[in-house]
């Protein structure tokens, strides 16, 4: 069975991204919101490979309860226990990767991204291709939202259509893109919802935004790749390569 209409998939491959609103229901992610709390507030005791990172409290805004470390970030958070082990492997989500890049899909890598309140993205246009070199460009990232995000309020804002033109210029010090190449370019603010998944493709260019309310906003990116696009960069995380279809069928790992 197909896990996308032939309207979706023409849409991501014209686009590079997709929403799938309310992918998740209201008794999943009030799971995944407890989960996810345990897994920021209570940080002491994780493995070593599991990498927090924080920001300091933002002039103005008071420290949300539910991110009471002000978490700002987490690398391979798919290693804290079984729960998070299990839900990169969901197989609606890679269902949709079959649709989206083909038969046999390997896992990429897991992490966390939160915008705390006050939150200032210091990371302008980019992709995330020169950072996660492979053979081919056959990588997404699907974004799990817990919170509503809308402008200012720490939304995913791209450039559709962007990953038709493969890697664009970037700044010799960093990965960004100067902003004479998107001066003048459509751009489009992803506004969801909890349970909301964004899949976007890795050669398109986006950036994150600002969170200037008093909530903090959380995501999960979960990143997946083909079989065929092999690593170039060194990919240490987490179970890198772990394969998740092969011939279009689930390859069953839970726990």
């Amino acid at each position: 069975m197909e896990a996308l209409t032939s309207e979706q998939k023409t849409f991501f491959d014209d686009n590079g991204y997709l929403v799938l609103p309310g992918f998740y229901d209201e008794a999943t992610m009030a799971e995944v919101r407890d989960q996810f709390h345990d897994l920021i507030a209570n940080t002491d005791g994780r493995p070593a490979a599991l990498r927090y990172s924080y920001m300091d409290p933002a002039e103005g805004y008071e420290i949300d309860p539910y991110n009471p470390k002000n978490v700002r970030g987490i690398m391979d958070q798919t290693l804290a226990n079984d729960y998070w082990y299990n839900q990169f492997l969901d197989p609606r989500i890679i269902e949709v990767l079959i649709d989206l890049f083909g038969p046999d899909i390997d896992f990429h890598n897991g992490k966390v991204r939160n915008n705390p309140p006050g939150f200032v993205n210091d990371q302008s246009w980019h992709q995330d291709w020169p950072y996660e070199l492979h053979t081919k460009p056959e990588l997404a990232a699907a974004i799990t939202y817990l919170d509503e995000t809308d402008v200012d309020q720490g939304a995913t804002s791209v450039i559709p259509g962007s990953h038709k033109r493969g890697e664009w210029p970037t700044l010799e010090s960093s990965h960004t893109i100067p902003d004479t190449e998107v001066a003048e370019v459509e751009t489009l603010t992803v506004k969801t919802r909890p349970g909301d998944v964004l899949f976007i493709h890795v050669q398109v260019v986006h950036t994150a935004g600002h969170n200037f309310t008093n909530v903090s906003r959380h995501k999960i990116i979960n990143e997946y790749k083909t079989k065929s696009a092999v690593d170039c960069w060194g990919n240490r995380c987490a179970f890198a390569g772990l394969p998740l279809a092969r011939n279009g069928k689930i390859v069953t790992h839970p726990v």
